[in-house]
């Protein structure tokens, strides 16, 4: 996933599967809709600047949508953008996506589209250009939409998991969750944050308490390399 060896599409990609956990029990919407969110992050490897990201998400009523954009800077600009796009329906205090798209600007023909049928319970994925289908399970989400259930089922549990849909199949993830004592400083600001790690340690996401459980700070260890996605803004209401 690597910006420097596998470009931007990689990278993001591993970027945002490292969001698969899931709040085992559900709580209520922590603002009112509808909502408008901006978030940028600063992407480093080896605390060196490489790229940024950023999503904007609206819910309106029941509905939301979420748009995400990944670009490199300097020489990783070559690479292209890297955008993914997720809608669906706010339900019983959880997101539930209704269509997910990942396009990578360099390669238009690779696309991946998720189509989630829920009456019938089934998932239609177009992998580039072939077609496939898996079973729908109840709180299944996609790489984009799995970045904001927390806002709506915060991790209950010391070990939550999740089943995500990431464009080409259905995986499911565990994570150990704990309370940081410390608060995490960034470029946004201050935030009391919980941390969820996946057994190997090899990947970890900040959660900020009081910014309704968006993630502010990702960090992931690959081949002696480490790599971060950490929040330089917030902005909406």
């Amino acid at each position: 996933m690597l910006l420097l060896k596998r470009g931007l599409s990689h990278y993001r990609q591993r970027v945002v599967s490292v969001l698969t956990a899931m709040a085992l029990l559900a709580s209520p919407l922590l603002y009112a809709a509808p909502k408008q969110l901006t978030l940028k992050y600063d992407l480093l490897q080896q605390g060196i600047s490489i790229g940024t990201v950023k999503d904007q998400l609206s819910v309106t009523g029941n509905r939301y949508q979420i748009a995400s954009l990944a670009e490199g800077k300097g020489i990783y600009k070559l690479m292209g953008e890297r955008t993914l796009s997720s809608q669906g329906q706010v339900i019983a205090s959880a997101l539930r996506p209704s269509r997910f798209e990942s396009r990578q600007s360099k390669h238009p023909g690779k696309a991946l589209i998720s189509e989630f049928d829920w009456a019938k319970k089934v998932l239609n994925m177009q992998i580039k250009d072939e077609q496939a289908t898996d079973t729908l399970t109840k709180g299944t989400q996609d790489l984009l939409s799995v970045m904001y259930c927390w806002m709506w089922q915060p991790p209950k549990e010391k070990q939550v998991n999740l089943l995500v849909a990431n464009g080409k199949k259905l995986a499911l993830h565990s994570f150990v969750v704990t309370e940081e004592a410390t608060p995490l400083k960034t470029e946004a600001g201050t935030f009391n944050v919980i941390k969820l790690s996946d057994a190997d340690g090899e990947k970890t996401l900040y959660l900020a308490k009081d910014k309704g459980y968006l993630p502010v700070k990702l960090v992931i260890q690959d081949d002696g390399k480490r790599m971060e996605q950490v929040i330089t803004s917030i902005t909406g209401q």
